[in-house]
């Protein structure tokens, strides 16, 4: 027994559908199995392709890799794969670098339906405990994760080059003693947000909100960066103009004719407002 236990460091990656039992009521089980099992047939080509392990699978997928760098190759094909094919469910991935003991299985024990490899060590649970708080769209490393990723010293094709990093914060996991900082990966500024607390998870601190530089912004990112602008600029600007215009209206206007108010008072005066609100834009 004692030479089918390898003690070593491996990068732990956890899968899980998002909403999985929501589909099956939603589409039977029938049509729920089919596309799982398409899902399934991917993941196993997408684990071999990056040199990685399955260990365990149900609603998701416990596997392992000899560097996070696979690890997070097999993470952004899976994603690209999920949206590419229409897939109509989301899922989670977390990544977790640690000493874990690998242990195989005696062939009786497969045989009788067992597992033929087992993971042992506190780096499973937080694996797990990283991607139960995962975003549709994003990639959750822990610390020790990111640290060996950014050891990495060449590109992995799978990997974009215009991938985003960002820390996320600082979180207790259940049954874990230290807090631990999340990392988040993506190819947008809206994937690298903060994850909320989950069941078995607290944030503790940090940004409420990553901003990502205008130039290290993508294509579709820099666009609404300035139609956003353009659009205050543009509101400030019309609505300044109809109050200037109605500012210089006399007493004998239409408005005045009809109720007998006189509001030039008061325009004058959000007239100032605007003008203020629009120099300082204009900046």
């Amino acid at each position: 027994m004692k030479n089918s236990m390898i003690e070593t460091n491996i990068a732990i990656v956890l899968t899980d559908i998002i909403g999985s039992t929501k589909f099956v009521q939603k589409n039977g089980s029938y049509n729920a199995a089919k596309w799982f099992g398409l899902h399934d047939r991917y993941v196993m080509n997408f684990i071999a392709r990056h040199n990685g392990q399955l260990v365990d699978a149900s609603d998701g997928h416990l596997m392992y890799f000899a560097s996070v760098q696979d690890a997070v190759a097999f993470s952004f094909e899976y994603k690209k794969f999920l949206k590419k094919k229409n897939i109509p469910f989301k899922s989670r991935v977390g990544i977790h670098w640690d000493k874990m003991l690998i242990v195989k299985s005696e062939e009786h024990m497969v045989r009788a339906g067992g597992k033929r490899i087992n993971l042992e060590g506190i780096g499973k649970n937080i694996a797990a405990r990283t991607m139960s708080i995962c975003g549709p769209e994003q990639i959750l490393l822990s610390h020790n994760a990111f640290k060996k990723f950014k050891e990495r010293t060449k590109q992995n094709r799978f990997i974009p080059s215009n991938a985003k990093i960002a820390l996320v914060g600082l979180y207790q996991f259940k049954g874990v003693k230290k807090p631990e900082q999340i990392y988040a990966l993506g190819t947008e500024e809206a994937h690298i947000q903060p994850p909320p607390s989950g069941e078995k998870v607290k944030r503790l601190g940090g940004k409420k909100k990553i901003k990502v530089r205008l130039r290290n912004k993508n294509i579709k990112e820099v666009i609404y960066w300035i139609f956003y602008r353009v659009s205050i600029l543009t509101s400030l600007y019309i609505i300044y103009g109809l109050f200037h215009t109605a500012n210089n209206f006399h007493s004998n206007n239409l408005f005045f004719v009809i109720t007998g108010i006189d509001l030039s008072f008061y325009l004058e005066d959000i007239n100032y407002f605007f003008k203020y609100l629009y120099e300082f834009y204009k900046k």
